[in-house]
This record gives C-alpha cells, sequence and structure tokens, in this order.
C-alpha cells in the first residue's frame, strides 16, 4: 500500500508568510527603538565627556574656555587680527585629543595652515566621535573644502538674545549675522567662572545638540552648523581681547560654534535661512537654533555636568532662563 505524502498547500504557506510578515513588522519598530536608545546613549556620553573637559579646563585655569575666540591672549597668542579657535579645540586636551591640540599653533589665522590643518588634511581628515551624535544624518566633513576639517553636532550657548523667553537687558552684539549673546557661560572671548554663574550651575546650560535638520522657506532640508570651516572655527571679532564684535557692516561679527538662543528647540518653521534677519545660515549665524534627530529635544550639557533631555515643548520662558547664567531667574528643568 503505498503512503500518502503530506505537504503544505497554498493557502498554509500564504499564512505562514503573512504571519512571519505580522511579526517582521512588529519587531521592526523595536528594534529601530533599541537603536535609538543606543545612538541617544551614546551622544549622552559625549556630552558628558565635553562637561568633564570643562570643569578639568576650570580646574587648570580657573575658568572655563571661551566658545569661541580670535587667539588674542589669553586665549592664544596671535598679535594681530586673527580668525582663532573654538571651544572645542581649546578642550581637545581634556577628551584625549593633546596629540591634535598638540599640533595646533594658536598664533596663527585659522587658514595659515597650521590651525585648520591641524583638524583636517594633516591629521587625516579625521571624525572625532566624540563631536559626533550618532542619531545624526548630517554631513561630517565639509564637502569641497581641501581641509575637510570635522563639522560637529554641538554647539556652545553663549546666551540668551533680548526678548526670547521675556529675557530683558541682555548684554549682546548686534551683527550683520544676527545677535550674539554675552549672558551664558560660553561666549565670544569668554573668561566664564563657577562663581560667576549665580543662577546656579545645575541651572544653567553650557553645551547642546545641534546635530538635526531645518527647513528653508521652500520646505528643504538644509545644515546650518558651521559648515564653511568646522568643529575649530573660532571667531575674528576685533583686534583686542574684548567681548566685542564688529556691527553693521562687518562679516566679521560671526561667532562660529556658538549660538545665542532666539528660536524654540527643533522648531518646525521654515527660514528663509538669513544671516540678516535670522542669524541663520551655513557661514555663519550666532542664532543656530537646537536640534536634534532624538525624537521630541535634545540632549543639553549643564554647567554642573548633569545631562537633561528638554522636551521641544519646553515652555520658552522656562528656555530663556536656562540659557542666562545670571538673570536671578532660578527655574525648575523640566
Amino acid at each position: 500500500m503505498k503512503s500518502k505524502l503530506s505537504g503544505f498547500t497554498l493557502v498554509e504557506l500564504l499564512v505562514v508568510i503573512a504571519i512571519i510578515g505580522v511579526l517582521i513588522a512588529l519587531l521592526l519598530p523595536a528594534v529601530q527603538q533599541a537603536r535609538e536608545a543606543a545612538r541617544r546613549s551614546q551622544c549622552v556620553n559625549n556630552l558628558k565627556q565635553h562637561g568633564l573637559a570643562l570643569h578639568n579646563f576650570h580646574d587648570t585655569f580657573n575658568r572655563f574656555p571661551p566658545g569661541t575666540t580670535n587667539n588674542l591672549r589669553p586665549f592664544g597668542t596671535a598679535t594681530a587680527n586673527k580668525w582663532g579657535t573654538s571651544w572645542m579645540v581649546h578642550i581637545l586636551p581634556y577628551v584625549e585629543l593633546g596629540n591634535v591640540y598638540d599640533i595646533i599653533d594658536l598664533s596663527q589665522h585659522w587658514n595659515d595652515g597650521s590651525v585648520s590643518d591641524a583638524c583636517g588634511v594633516d591629521a587625516g581628515s579625521p571624525i572625532f566621535g566624540i563631536y559626533e551624535c550618532p542619531s545624526a544624518s548630517l554631513q561630517q566633513e565639509l564637502g569641497g573644502d581641501a581641509v575637510k576639517t570635522m563639522i560637529a553636532d554641538y554647539i556652545s550657548i553663549a546666551g540668551v538674545v533680548n526678548g526670547f523667553g521675556g529675557v530683558t537687558g541682555a548684554t549682546q552684539n548686534d551683527t550683520d549675522h544676527g545677535p550674539s549673546a554675552m549672558n551664558g557661560v560660553l561666549y565670544y572671548n569668554s573668561k566664564t567662572t563657577f562663581a560667576s554663574i549665580t543662577d546656579g550651575s545645575s541651572n544653567t546650560m553650557a553645551v547642546s545638540e545641534v546635530g538635526g535638520w531645518l527647513k528653508n522657506s521652500s520646505g528643504t532640508r538644509t545644515d546650518v552648523r558651521s559648515m564653511t570651516y568646522g568643529f575649530n572655527m573660532g571667531t575674528r571679532g576685533q583686534n583686542n581681547n574684548t567681548t566685542t564684535l564688529p556691527g553693521s557692516g562687518s562679516s566679521d561679527g560671526r561667532a562660529f560654534n556658538t549660538t545665542s538662543l532666539r528660536y524654540r528647540i527643533n522648531p518646525t518653521n521654515n527660514f528663509s535661512i538669513s544671516c540678516s534677519s535670522e542669524g541663520i545660515c551655513g557661514n555663519y549665524g550666532n542664532n543656530s537654533p537646537l536640534r536634534s534627530e532624538h525624537p521630541g529635544g535634545v540632549n543639553v550639557l549643564f554647567c554642573d555636568g548633569s545631562i537633561h533631555f528638554l522636551p521641544e515643548t519646553i515652555d520658552l520662558t522656562t528656555l530663556g532662563n536656562l540659557g542666562v547664567r545670571n538673570d536671578g531667574n532660578v527655574v525648575q528643568i523640566p
């Protein structure tokens, strides 16, 4: 007697395939969430390292590094008006990148070679993980530029412009590239100390993320970080060591790799991407909005070294107060 061969019918196969498809569809979001959680964790760790570096710098020099500088003393040894370096250059020895810092000549102009090349072609056009948020999908290396210096996903908080979040009486430079505040911690030629953060180090922002896209007035995504020069670029400013930036009619009022708060977190409105009218452009606006590709907000380093995730729905008065070091308005972090 012949045995009867058994097998799956076409309907049964289709049912099994459908079930597998449903399971995959259910699993993929969980996998994506796990990946994003890992990326966000790395981003938080980067900010923690920035916080430790800032504290170690303060222990060494009795002040925080400047947010951005012209390399004149005490920030460098330049003797003439130079395009200097950013806070990210000054903390290099404290994030285990002293070998890069050692080949940077702080007496030189950014594009004299010794400053820019040390962080670009002479160092192999590296991408420094400490300045890269894994969640960001933006370009990390300057396109079409011979130096190809890395573009950072982080920015220092120079302060808050007058009128934002109810802030009044702020000291700021009004420039052709948007207002540049001096009521935060890391601004142009700043020499901020813990003692000068009278609102409390746990209530004052120091560094935030900017690793997200913005939309221009046509609705097209655009990248407006320090696109032209990268993470090491400072500013030119005046030919002195004050905190004054040139005003109307000058292109030297750009405070690279810092921002003065003027907009909400992860803004959804489209911008004309204009340095003069909105303080937003790739070369370079002083009012780059805080943004990230983490859903719902940004990670922010506070001056005490703590990291907080600030939601994009945060009350603007609260956000403004957190960006100022000495306004006397101490607020609760959401």
